[in-house]
């Protein structure tokens, strides 16, 4: 099966209801849309997603309730006489929150080992997955599948280095994971970490990052400060004093304190530039996936 007819698979799914219920002459027994009370239906026990934004949910409520649902779930029978979910558990986690009685779905009869392949693929087409959950998936779809790298990166339609790479992410150390999944770590900074061989070096680097607040770039060079990969010309640094960038005074240490809590929040490196009562913040990122990650961290407050 090809990489393109895997990535249709859902809206594939959808597109054969409305043909069934538009064409008379279906076979019985085809797919077609129901309306189903959403406790009824179970959450997919293959879903390789566990994280969920709640911000991002407050918002998919707020249009459901006043738009409705656009997309109908997809579903399938179980062998308790109830209903398994397929895709669409935000759609689904967002109508129960609102109390609603019924909800669009599609009824599928899909084989178990489709589903954990049918759910990646809703996920990745959409970017949902963080780091970990998608590591996770691709290790299991691997596992019930049997598949090389190569193969999977094929299905799938992703470069097989960009698998390796993601793969690599379930090596780290239980915290380090646990802050990539949470997004208070960058997959920049993760990939960085796995250059260290030593676990405990690697924890503690990984501290100290998460602690000041550190780019993927002042995590590099202290990585290879670590190594003794720096060049001659470029010596070690130590800590010193903060300073004001403009007049190379001291900062107050109130706002020092401030800079390192906002940063350890924010998993970047983040300055105040007071004057008496006015001033600014500046954040840093360092690509687009990270300025979204720190939007959605300020919107949820």
């Amino acid at each position: 099966m090809s990489a393109r007819k895997l990535g249709r698979g859902l809206d594939s799914l959808i597109r054969k209801t409305e043909e069934t219920q538009s064409d008379p002459a279906s076979p019985p027994g085809g797919p077609e849309i129901r309306h189903l009370d959403p406790r009824q239906i179970r959450v997919n026990r293959a879903q390789p997603r566990t994280h969920f934004d709640d911000q991002a949910l407050r918002e998919l409520s707020a249009s459901i309730k006043h738009e409705g649902i656009l997309q109908p779930l997809v579903v399938r029978p179980d062998e308790a006489g109830g209903y398994e979910l397929v895709a669409g558990e935000r759609r689904l986690r967002a109508s129960l929150s609102l109390g609603l009685e019924i909800v669009p779905v599609v009824v599928q009869t899909i084989d178990p080992k489709r589903l954990l392949r049918l759910a990646l693929i809703e996920n990745i087409q959409r970017e949902d997955l963080n780091p970990i959950e998608l590591a996770i998936a691709y290790r299991e779809l691997q596992k019930e599948n049997d598949w090389t790298q190569e193969q999977l990166a094929e299905r799938i339609g992703k470069k097989r280095s960009s698998i390796a790479n993601s793969l690599r992410f379930l090596d780290l150390e239980q915290p380090i994971r646990e802050a990539l999944a949470s997004s208070r770590l960058s997959a920049g900074h993760a990939k960085l970490l796995l250059s260290l061989d030593e676990g405990k070096e690697r924890l503690r680097v990984f501290e100290e990052a998460l602690d000041r607040g550190w780019t993927v770039r002042r995590l590099d060079q202290a990585i290879r400060e670590a190594k003794g990969e720096l060049p001659d010309s470029e010596p070690p640094r130590t800590k010193t004093t903060a300073r004001d960038p403009k007049s190379g005074a001291p900062k107050d240490a109130a706002i020092v304190a401030q800079e390192e809590e906002l940063a350890r929040a924010l998993a970047t490196k983040v300055e105040i530039k007071s004057q008496g009562k006015r001033g600014k913040v500046i954040i840093d990122f360092f690509n687009l996936e990270d300025f979204d990650k720190i939007r959605r961290k300020l919107l949820s407050g």
